[in-house]
């Protein structure tokens, strides 16, 4: 006998016609990693209620619900509950939901909590951010009334709905560390990190170097950094003036980051990219990742470009701290200290033999603890002993 495993996994996500939805990584990257990966598991299904998704099923145990109405972003997300809400009854009347899976408390809406409440099906949910990050990005919004929402918010999470939750699953060791502060049970934790589809890199070939090639991956977002990051590789460039830096992604900063490269003619050193969905274009184009976060849960561009053969410069920060050890698998820098970034950018092109040990070091690592099979099966086992 199989046993089954029925997920009904929600992401409120971004509708895709919003800039600020379309990056390189994230949360829906991870998911459809999942999904691909459960689809190798015959003892899991999967209910996916999502606003958008181009995931297309290779199995029938493999469901998609996209739920996506009004352009109007209030409309549509009262919408988005109510169908998310008769949905999942549908699909839990039809054959039962063993379990109910979040992937971001930001996104923790009442209708997981009142399917909990009144239907008894266990919720499992990621923790994709920490806290600490979430409060700082409340704390820098230029939006007073989504201060006040967000605060509150977080406080009431982690009064009341953090007691409501039957399992987490947390990503980095800092997460794990906030969750055992606030007296959540250790044994219901998931200490399993985001994973990586290795095998769609493995047909790579890495541009030949005569320059550098530098890069940021992901959303062009105050959290990220880009101001420390692009004021430090402005000195760089009076040292090595031929290397360049690439910008992937979207976001509010990108007008600063525009009027950074004119004021400084620098539009032959710093190239803004936009999105790029083909993650191979940007991996077999780049050398050197640089990941400036001022916080990070664990990166999927950093696993990316471990996975790619391209050197990873990360900020000293929880999650980048727990992928990366400093000169073995990767350089890590200050984030106090502009120099410090200017630092390991100029050992970066000082030692490239160094720098070719680290990168062998690092996907060495990313293949034996990240792979997305490995992760999946981890996931699968602890709930296959949990729920049963």
């Amino acid at each position: 006998m199989v046993f089954l495993i029925h997920l009904c996994v929600i992401i409120d996500r971004t509708h895709p016609n919003t800039k600020l939805g379309l990056s390189v990584g994230g949360i829906s990257n991870q998911i459809l990693l999942l999904l691909n990966s459960y689809e190798k598991i015959n003892g899991i299904k999967v209910s996916l209620i999502t606003r958008f998704s181009k995931y297309k099923p290779g199995s029938d145990r493999i469901k998609i619900y996209k739920i996506h109405k009004f352009h109007n972003i209030y409309l549509d997300q009262i919408y988005f509950n109510i169908k998310t809400y008769k949905t999942i009854l549908k699909i839990h009347k039809r054959e039962p939901i063993d379990i109910l899976n979040i992937h971001h408390y930001t996104h923790f809406k009442i209708v997981p909590i009142l399917i909990r409440l009144i239907y008894k099906i266990p919720l499992l949910m990621k923790l994709p951010i920490d806290f600490e990050i979430f409060s700082r990005l409340i704390f820098e919004s230029d939006n007073l009334k989504m201060k006040i929402f967000g605060f509150s918010w977080l406080k009431f999470f982690k009064k009341f709905l953090l007691k409501k939750i039957n399992f987490i699953r947390a990503i980095n060791n800092k997460m794990y560390e906030d969750l055992i502060v606030l007296k959540y049970p250790k044994e219901n934790i998931l200490r399993i990190p985001n994973g990586i589809n290795s095998g769609e890199f493995a047909n790579i070939e890495k541009r030949k170097k005569d320059i550098i090639h530098y890069a940021f991956v992901g959303r062009l977002v105050k959290i990220k950094n880009l101001r420390i990051l692009l004021h430090a590789f402005k000195e760089y460039l009076s040292h090595f003036t031929s290397d360049k830096l690439f910008i992937y992604g979207f976001g509010p900063e990108r007008d600063w980051i525009s009027n950074f490269i004119k004021e400084n003619k620098l539009s032959k050193s710093i190239i803004l990219c936009g999105f790029e969905k083909d993650k191979n274009r940007i991996y077999s184009n780049v050398d050197a990742l640089i990941d400036s976060s001022l916080a990070q849960g664990i990166s999927n561009s950093i696993l990316e470009a471990m996975c790619t053969n391209t050197l990873v410069v990360a900020s000293n920060v929880a999650g980048n701290r727990d992928l990366i050890k400093h000169k073995l698998t990767g350089l890590l820098f200050n984030l106090s200290k502009k120099e410090d970034l200017l630092k390991q950018l100029l050992f970066c092109k000082n030692n490239p033999e160094i720098v070719k040990l680290i990168i062998r070091n690092a996907k060495k690592e990313i293949l034996k603890i990240y792979d997305i099979d490995e992760i999946t099966n981890n996931i699968y086992s602890f709930l296959k002993i949990n729920l049963s």
